[in-house]
């Protein structure tokens, strides 16, 4: 038998309503693929994600409650199973590997977001054998921003234009309990993305990455994981969010106000759960 027999090609005006959704089915076979795949090498960076962000921003313009992830699933299964009206593959094979590819460019098109790092929270005159910075104004620029003589070692002092605006912070203390323990080391479970947390500040619409963190310290004391950071601020009160996702356990979204010159003691409990974490973030918004 020559190769190709068996393909099933029919002339035009022969696919019936058996075959259009067999080729649909296919094609959004394709996307689940596409999707499992990203999922699995891009972790918290997947593009999944900031595609929840765009469509909760889209949804709460119209009044709208927000989105969860997965109905961005689902939305994105139906895109593949009609892009076959369009592309129009003639076997199942086809409308697989086009689904597929229609998925891989969307999601090398959408941005990923990673979200940036914490500050750090201790005092810069605390830091060990380093001097004190003067500040210094300087009329060539504008008013609004100083040189200032960071922190350096007296043998090496390093000058850098910072604005004025940037230096200010809120000083926020996590605690997050775990009342059934940590399931494992935590820098093995951050690499496998089994624990995760972000910070938002509502007022500036910046996002942060709890335990991917530029300046924050985090310790952990028994059932406890401590988190000392501080948060950039543009006014004197700001209301923060923080999403706690942890195997094992609840994942966990709360909100709280931080005044400047306030240290903000927060304390969170995380829940044990039997639900696994991958069906837990399918039924959760993902909006920052």
């Amino acid at each position: 038998m020559a190769y190709g027999v068996k393909r099933g090609v029919k002339a035009p005006g022969e696919y019936g309503v058996a075959d259009l959704f067999g080729l649909g089915l296919a094609g959004a076979a394709g996307i689940v693929a596409a999707l499992i795949t990203d999922y699995q090498q891009q972790g918290e960076a997947s593009a999944l994600y900031t595609i929840n962000q765009w469509v909760v921003s889209a949804s709460r313009m119209f009044g709208l409650g927000d989105v969860p992830l997965w109905a961005i699933v689902v939305g994105l299964l139906a895109i593949g199973a009609g892009s076959i009206f369009y592309f129009q593959p003639i076997t199942r094979q086809g409308a697989f590997a086009q689904g597929f590819g229609l998925l891989a460019v969307l999601m090398t098109a959408v941005p990923s977001d990673m979200a940036g790092g914490l500050q750090s929270a201790r005092p810069a005159d605390d830091l060990p054998g380093l001097e004190p910075a003067a500040f210094i104004r300087d009329a060539s620029i504008e008013p609004a921003r100083l040189i200032q003589a960071a922190y350096a070692p007296a043998e090496a002092r390093l000058y850098q234009v910072q604005d004025e605006r940037t230096v200010a912070k809120y000083d926020v203390t996590l605690v997050i309990n775990f009342s059934d323990g940590i399931p494992e080391d935590i820098d093995t479970m951050i690499r496998r993305g089994s624990i995760r947390g972000r910070l938002h500040n509502e007022q500036t619409g910046s996002t942060y990455n709890l335990f991917r963190n530029a300046g924050g310290m985090l310790q952990r004391q028994g059932n406890q994981l401590i988190i000392r950071a501080g948060v950039p601020a543009r006014s004197d009160t700001a209301k923060l969010w923080v999403r706690i996702e942890c195997e094992k356990y609840a994942i966990e979204e709360q909100s709280a106000e931080a005044r400047l010159g306030q240290p903000l003691n927060w304390r969170i409990d995380m829940q044990p759960t039997s639900t696994p974490l991958f069906m837990q973030r399918l039924n959760k918004s993902y909006w920052f």
